[in-house]
């Protein structure tokens, strides 16, 4: 005889898993007849005058819309950080929510005077409950709890009325015990029936691996390896062995033409969403690659979010550029949700542009790369001036560290103040570059080679000590007013940032309430977000101000302004310049914001008596700009406050 091995009281993550697909084939059609026999019982009540059942209804409808959204939430985004047998105890407190439903109804329902109303009643409860021996099998303590809650308050409720209805009350409560027997023995089997499958796949498949000849085995792993060697594992196309392999075999005379694309916000996807959606995103940027470019097009991911493309130049390149340029068009959705997906692409040709593979796609990247910097949404061509701006990025990166060794750097102030009394705030420091060769660099220019290089924090290290310096001066001058330091995501992701600024503070005996540190909006991106509150939040622990630069333009978020320690935002001089048109929106939306939370609010940008004025009566609390004054190495505390009355204005 065959023995069957015992079912475990709890399923294991595989037992779970294998049931998960059976409880969610039948957890919608459980709750749309849950639902149905809540509706007719509702009726039913309602025609012999109950009428506060449909407040009952209204309870059953809310419980079943949270069950739906659950559903559908466990088989979308949430499905891969929930565990099996997470999902399966969450929809059985949904059965178990509509059970209290029901168990409510039992208890107010039984007692109603019309018999019809009271035996229909019941045999909808003994109905459901008999159901619930097959539906529930694949829960274990909940199933019983399920057939308890439909039966036995009604049960309780009729052993309480005088005669037939107590004895019915009393075969309810057995029907209710037969049916957890029958529960428990309907589990019983199907996890029986469950480990049994399980194990018959897992022999099937030792079967069959045994029957593989050994001769087979080298041969498909010598393949595999082989394929390995020169493709992407994660989309299948060539890596950089593979497309090298290819490149050699044809191109030996004939001229080449490489397509460079690097992908848009990848991290930012990786970021927020997790490197599932990268992944899905470099999985379908490849497919389509495949499906739209010619046959001979030799396409390969070169590198984390970079893919190349090579074919002959002989090809017509019309139909390879639309087929990049279409390759974004189709919207990119990952559970539900659509993500912003694009790519700069950077094109050179051999032997113009270089004769040797790593030539052709060194020039295509550069081209790549400048395209990401104008924006541009079309292929941008290799050019030599594009050798040249590198070899001065480069440059520039290079002479960092040693401009500030040699005080080449130097910080301009400009005013900030009060834009109701025209009271001077604050300065904020402007780093600056006069470099031996280059001549006076812009910031714009600079600042993001030093993010590149990794020497921002470096940089931004000098620039925090010289502006404390400075501001310990005019304090000790009488002019009491804060300066305010630009910081970049990186040294507010160094733990030790918030140490390198009180040993900035203590160094110039400088009081932290005149210290403001102002950040642009990428600081409310989820990444590191945990490291980075946790160093803002020391930060005004100290006592220092910290302000969200560029208000607008980057990822704003209310709830990362209402978590995050801000007290201050500077609307950016963009949304200034355009305030008589559709920026007035913004503006006056960013002044109802920090109302709310109780932040105080600057305009950057100001230049116009006009912008003032269209300021001021939007509430802004503090104006910086040409028209107060312009960034100078020496602060000036005379300000131009054009705006107000002569004797309200306040100069120093």
């Amino acid at each position: 005889m065959t023995s069957y091995p015992p079912a475990p009281s709890q399923p294991s993550g595989q037992v779970a898993a294998a049931l998960l697909p059976i409880v969610r084939r039948n957890y919608l059609p459980a709750l749309f007849v849950n639902f149905a026999a809540s509706l007719a019982v509702t009726l039913l009540a309602w025609s012999a005058g109950i009428v506060w059942v449909w407040w009952w209804l209204a309870l059953v409808a809310a419980v079943s819309l949270l069950r739906i959204v659950a559903h559908h939430a466990l088989g979308g985004a949430m499905r891969a950080t929930v565990t099996p047998e997470r999902q399966i105890l969450i929809a059985g407190l949904g059965m178990l929510a509509a059970a209290g439903c029901w168990a409510v109804l039992a208890w107010l329902l039984l007692t109603t005077p019309d018999p019809l109303v009271r035996y229909s009643a019941s045999i909808v409860f003994a109905g459901m409950a008999a159901g619930a021996i097959g539906i529930l099998a694949p829960f274990s303590w909940i199933g019983p709890f399920y057939i308890t809650l439909l039966m036995v308050p009604g049960c309780v409720r009729l052993m309480t009325l005088p005669g037939q209805e107590s004895v019915i009350g009393v075969l309810g409560l057995i029907f209710a015990g037969v049916m957890i027997v029958g529960h428990r023995a309907n589990r019983m089997l199907l996890l029986q029936s469950v480990q049994l499958g399980q194990r018959n796949n897992e022999l099937m498949a030792e079967i069959l691996d045994a029957n593989q000849t050994l001769e087979n085995k080298v041969r498909e792993r010598t393949e595999t390896l082989e394929h390995q060697a020169s493709h992407d594992l994660l989309t299948g196309l060539f890596n950089r062995r593979g497309l090298t392999e290819q490149f050699e075999r044809i191109a030996e005379d004939e001229p080449m033409r490489a397509y460079f694309l690097d992908l848009n916000r990848f991290k930012r996807i990786n970021d927020t969403l997790g490197h599932e959606a990268g992944d899905y995103v470099l999985r379908e940027v490849a497919t389509r690659l495949m499906t739209r470019l010619p046959k001979e097009a030799m396409i390969a991911r070169w590198g984390g979010d970079e893919l190349v493309v090579v074919m002959p130049a002989s090809l017509s390149e019309a139909p390879v550029i639309d087929g990049l340029e279409s390759l974004f068009r189709t919207a990119f959705v990952f559970y539900g949700q659509t993500l912003d997906v694009g790519a700069s692409i950077g094109v050179a040709s051999s032997p113009a542009d270089g004769q040797s593979l790593e030539e052709l796609i060194w020039a295509a990247d550069l081209a790549a790369a400048e395209a990401k910097r104008q924006n541009s949404a079309s292929p941008l061509r290799y050019d030599h001036s594009l050798a040249v701006a590198l070899q001065r990025r480069e440059r520039i990166a290079d002479d960092i560290a040693p401009g500030l060794r040699q005080d080449q750097f130097w910080l301009a102030f400009q005013p900030i103040v009060a834009a109701a009394t025209g009271d001077l705030h604050g300065f904020e420091a402007l780093l600056r570059w006069n470099h031996p060769t280059l001549g006076t660099l812009a910031p714009d220019e600079f600042i993001p080679i030093a993010e590149e290089s990794n020497q921002i924090a470096m940089v931004g290290a000098w620039v925090l000590d010289r502006a404390c310096a400075a501001a310990a001066r005019w304090q000790g001058g009488g002019v009491r007013a804060a300066v305010a330091v630009n910081c970049s995501v990186r040294q507010l992701s160094q733990p030790e940032f918030v140490d390198i600024v009180r040993h900035a503070l203590d160094r110039h005996q400088l009081a932290a309430k005149w210290l403001h540190l102002e950040v642009t909006e990428s600081v409310f991106l989820p990444a590191d977000d945990a490291q980075i509150l946790a160093v803002l939040t020391q930060l005004d622990a100290l006592g220092i101000c910290l302000a969200v630069d560029d208000f607008g333009t980057g990822y704003s978020s209310l709830a990362r302004l209402r978590d995050f320690p801000m007290r201050q935002i500077k609307i950016d001089k963009s949304f200034i310049a355009d305030i008589n048109g559709r920026s007035r929106s913004v503006i006056e939306g960013a002044a109802l914001i920090a109302r709310r939370f109780d932040l105080q609010i600057v305009a950057e940008g100001v230049e116009t008596e006009e912008q003032a004025a269209a300021l001021l009566s939007l509430g802004i609390d503090s104006f910086q700009g040409y028209l107060v004054g312009r960034p100078v190495e020496q602060p000036q505390t005379a300000v131009n406050c054009p705006w107000l009355d002569p004797k309200q204005a306040i100069a120093g």
